[in-house]
């Protein structure tokens, strides 16, 4: 793996292993990386996602702590500035000379330290970024559980459906942005109003970003893999160095173990149908109705004969529970299909 010799070199992948958010967020090469990415910061960033998949979680909320926090001791009145400096002398035991703390990101403060200073000096200075905070926008933020769907208005009058399983989040003064921004994990669908001032409005997921004025269209995040179904206006697509405008039809999906960005057309009413509590299937393989079953309800499919897994299913389905699909299921593959509270076993 190879870096430009003007970045700052990385520690072994093993360093970051066992970090939480806030250690994340307050390391330099990451903050680099999420402010400035380059092909050799995402590579080594893919890598290290790759081999502690188990750490995606902790990556994107450590992602999101540095787009929400630009802080730089710079920003921060001069009292402030003094009074974060004196108080990081007496926590740390060290004198800092008086050029040291207004020129440097709050993280190069404690970099060099011992690990157990740093560790005094992480909660320190969160404590401060965190009452410098208080009086902005907060962060509103919406989830469903499995089997549960949401509706969410947006301050701008966009509305959202929230599929199950998912979590959207966005500032509470959206509506007051240039770009309004919002950020998702799981699926949903969304339904965009354009503004006077043309504000763009971006949906950002763990690999994508979506941008667009006013339209519908629908996203999905689950698996790593990230598929947007434009149904109606015009979208584009980001991700890595990859882009790509989608018409009313057209459907996008990003698959993070390739880092591959394929289009194609698709009938959206596939892709939609959830928000009736239907799924639309035309010839989908049972494994892939099985990985909706789990991503929506939280239980584990499991096939007694796994040539049931290979076979394919069209027609409607009703979505409201694990139930109802169960039952239409055995209809359909003449199979007899167990449902207990966590697992369906279809044989």
């Amino acid at each position: 793996m190879w870096y430009n010799a003007s970045e700052r070199m990385p520690e072994p992948l093993t360093k970051y292993a066992s970090f939480d958010a806030v250690q994340l967020a307050a390391d330099d090469f990451f903050q680099d990386w999420v402010r400035n990415p380059s092909r050799e910061t995402n590579q080594f960033w893919n890598e290290f996602l790759h081999t502690y998949s188990e750490r995606q979680t902790t990556m994107e909320e450590a992602r999101q702590l540095v787009q929400r926090v630009q802080v730089r001791l710079p920003d921060m009145p001069e009292a402030k500035v003094q009074a974060l400096k004196t108080r990081l002398e007496q926590t740390i035991g060290l004198p800092l000379s008086p050029q040291e703390a207004p020129v440097m990101p709050l993280s190069r403060l404690f970099v060099k330290r011992l690990s157990w200073v740093a560790a005094a000096v992480v909660l320190l200075v969160g404590g401060v970024v965190a009452a410098w905070y208080a009086s902005q926008p907060t962060t509103v933020s919406y989830a469903t559980s499995y089997g549960e769907t949401r509706k969410v208005e947006l301050p701008d009058g966009s509305v959202v459906n929230l599929n199950a399983n998912s979590t959207l989040s966005f500032s509470e003064d959206l509506k007051d942005k240039a770009i309004r921004e919002v950020w998702l994990q799981g699926e949903a669908f969304f339904d965009v109003k354009h503004t006077l001032i043309d504000a763009k409005f971006r949906v950002h997921t763990n690999d994508l970003v979506v941008e667009v004025l006013g339209t519908e269209f629908n996203v999905s995040d689950r698996r790593k893999t990230t598929q947007v179904v434009l149904q109606s206006g015009k979208v584009q697509i980001k991700a890595d160095q990859q882009s790509a405008v989608l018409r009313p039809g057209d459907m996008v999906e990003f698959r993070a173990d390739t880092r591959s960005l394929t289009q194609r057309k698709v009938r959206t009413e596939l892709y939609s149908s959830w928000q009736k509590n239907i799924w639309i299937l035309d010839g989908e393989a049972m494994s892939d109705v099985a990985q909706r079953i789990e991503d929506n309800f939280g239980v584990e499919v499991s096939f007694e004969n796994p040539a049931l897994a290979n076979e394919k299913i069209s027609g409607t389905i009703p979505s409201g529970s694990a139930e109802e699909v169960r039952d239409i299921l055995a209809d359909l593959l003449k199979a007899d299909c167990q449902l207990s509270e966590k697992k369906l076993t279809i044989k």
